[in-house]
């Protein structure tokens, strides 16, 4: 499998504010540093805040260095901002203003090589109706081509069951939006991860390492209800080659760095087990 590990932006720095997720505004740099010298592949971009993104202000040269300097790529931008400034469910106002953020967003991605944007529709912006599913599907429509002319793929994350999810991508027009797995999420769900990947396929294009409780929260790899054997063993049968992006919880009395390279240690176990 050509498949290479990455970590979620964040996940390298100190928690901020006692947030599982948040963009690690003083210290986004530094984990690239590090991310070298734990031999990480990628990071995970996190789009959650607009002003204080360097992403969004101009400081894409400060990017391009760090990715250059310390050979770790940006493959992947997750949009969390969507999360709250909704892509349905808004003003017409509102939703215009979202959608041209999306463009720039997806405009200064493609600046520093990543192929991806990730929009959450979980929690807050969950899709609850059908019409809340139809809004998202027109909206997108509207801005989908311009975005793929970048070379950005987008990808949603829901909570959605396998079949409802897969119905939901066809909505857009063929090849043009994809899945991100979360493998914590659909454990917290109770999904069984050998029908979601029977039904999703190739539509599959990013993935999120993650372990949660069943109908509970995220824990740490291994102490929760997501089935990694089983998930390692279909991914290896399966066509995947994208990254897996660590996005677990931190370790109480454990340093960010030590945290994900105990995380990373047990990926690569399971990786070459079925390699």
């Amino acid at each position: 499998m050509s498949i290479k590990i990455g970590i979620m932006q964040g996940r390298l720095s100190n928690s901020i504010n006692n947030t599982i997720q948040a963009f690690p505004e003083k210290s986004w740099s530094k984990e690239f540093e590090i991310g070298q010298r734990i031999n990480l592949n990628s990071i995970e971009w996190i789009f959650d805040i607009y002003e204080k993104n360097p992403i969004m202000n101009n400081q894409i040269t400060e990017i391009n260095n760090c990715i250059s300097k310390f050979q770790i790529k940006v493959n992947s931008v997750c949009a969390d901002y969507f999360m709250i400034n909704k892509l349905f469910n808004e003003s017409e106002q509102n939703i215009k203003k979202n959608l041209e953020i999306l463009k720039k967003l997806a405009k200064n991605s493609a600046k520093i090589g990543a192929k991806i944007i990730e929009i959450p529709l979980v929690d807050s912006s969950s899709l609850k109706t059908e019409k809340d599913k139809k809004e998202l599907v027109t909206n997108l429509k509207k801005i989908i081509p311009e975005i793929k002319n970048l070379g950005i793929m987008i990808t949603l994350e829901t909570d959605l069951e396998p079949k409802e999810f897969l119905n939901l991508l066809e909505m857009f027009d063929k090849n043009t939006v994809y899945a991100n797995y979360d493998t914590g999420n659909s454990a917290s769900l109770g999904y069984d991860v050998n029908e979601e990947f029977k039904i999703l396929k190739d539509k599959i294009k990013n993935i999120h390492l993650k372990d949660r409780i069943r109908n509970g929260t995220t824990v740490p790899f291994g102490l929760g209800d997501t089935n990694f054997e089983e998930f390692f063993k279909i991914l290896k049968k399966s066509e995947y080659s994208g990254d897996l992006i660590m996005q677990g919880a931190r370790i109480e009395g454990i340093n960010p760095e030590q945290n994900c390279l105990k995380y990373q240690n047990f990926v690569k176990e399971y990786l070459d087990k079925y390699s």
